[in-house]
């Protein structure tokens, strides 16, 4: 039986100085059948006399440029890259972060036993910046696929799934508008309801995921209007999701979240954000809690009026339970 062709999709911007490390792990892999598209963000740094050198020296990578009707960012270059790929499956990849040599091996040997796949995960390990100092990810469901990744209870990042393209050809893949969260916010939406035949876990590291200051990881320690927002966003989707599942847990999980971002935006000024959590929670809490509702409208109105919250009532709006 002949191998599957592979679709390694891997956006780029201004990481000359790591991505070679990046695809000579890929050069490493033990399955052989794979083609590697690089997909560059407008970057200044070099990437284009690196590229030159490994598409020379493989035939299987393929170098490309964002379009210029395009909106800048990962996302787009992702997006860009499925529509040009030519493989039965698709692993989106980051150019900061390296490949285990049987990272494609054992995700195509869980396709090939389990026929009723479309996605198969595995985990990696997170690195500091010099790739040492591995903390192995734990992926065990303790409940279900969506409610596990949507708490952040199972670390499921964005290498970690290699999917069948066809499962995706149908569907919205990154959102441009998104700055931040916006694999948590594909991968929550895929696996939101997903059966449990159609995926498959692999509890064992392999793949490194740099952690270092220029990530937005990183970034997001400190308060980015930008990213807060994307965030806030997120929450309130998912927010909305779970009330379809009418899992009480989850559904307080994110109300508590969902505040969380309210009071974080008033606490920073960031009155866009602030304004846009209150009108949405404020329709969720007319559904679901018609006191709450009316408590949140008028004092949180108060609060965006006067530019700051209060901590005893952000405290005694977590504690409730919707």
């Amino acid at each position: 039986m002949s191998e599957p062709l592979i679709s390694i999709i891997i956006p780029t911007f201004n990481r000359a100085h790591l991505i070679r490390g990046t695809l000579d792990s890929v050069l490493a892999q033990t399955y052989t059948n794979w083609e590697c598209l690089v997909v560059d963000d407008g970057s200044t740094d070099g990437t284009d006399a690196i590229m030159a050198e490994y598409c020379a020296k493989d035939a299987r990578f393929q170098y490309y440029h964002r379009p210029k009707d395009r909106l800048p960012g990962g996302n787009a270059a992702r997006n860009y890259g499925f529509e040009v790929s030519k493989g039965e499956y698709v692993n989106w990849f980051d150019d900061d972060d390296i490949m285990l040599p049987e990272f494609i091996s054992k995700k195509i040997y869980a396709f090939e036993r389990i026929k009723t796949l479309q996605l198969v995960i595995c985990s990696g390990s997170f690195a500091d910046s010099s790739l040492k100092n591995h903390n192995v990810i734990d992926l065990k469901i303790t409940s279900y696929l969506y409610k596990d990744y949507s708490q952040w209870n199972l670390k499921v990042l964005t290498p970690s799934v290699l999917f069948k393209k066809d499962f995706l050809a149908n569907k919205d893949l990154f959102k441009t508008e998104i700055l931040r969260g916006q694999e948590t916010e594909f991968l929550s939406r895929l696996f939101f309801e997903l059966p449990k035949e159609q995926y498959f876990i692999i509890n064992s590291s392999l793949f490194l995921y740099r952690q270092h200051e220029a990530t937005k990881t990183s970034k997001n320690k400190t308060y980015v209007p930008e990213f807060k927002n994307s965030l806030a966003l997120n929450c309130i989707t998912n927010f909305k999701r779970v009330l379809i599942l009418r899992d009480s847990e989850l559904i307080n999980h994110f109300y508590v979240e969902t505040i969380g971002y309210f009071f974080l935006a008033l606490k920073n000024g960031d009155i866009k954000t602030s304004k846009h959590v209150f009108s949405e929670l404020s329709k969720l809490l007319f559904k679901l809690k018609s006191k709450m509702f009316l408590e949140f409208l008028l004092i949180g109105g108060i609060f965006i009026g006067i530019r700051r919250g209060s901590f005893k009532i952000e405290k005694r709006w977590m504690r409730l339970k919707i």
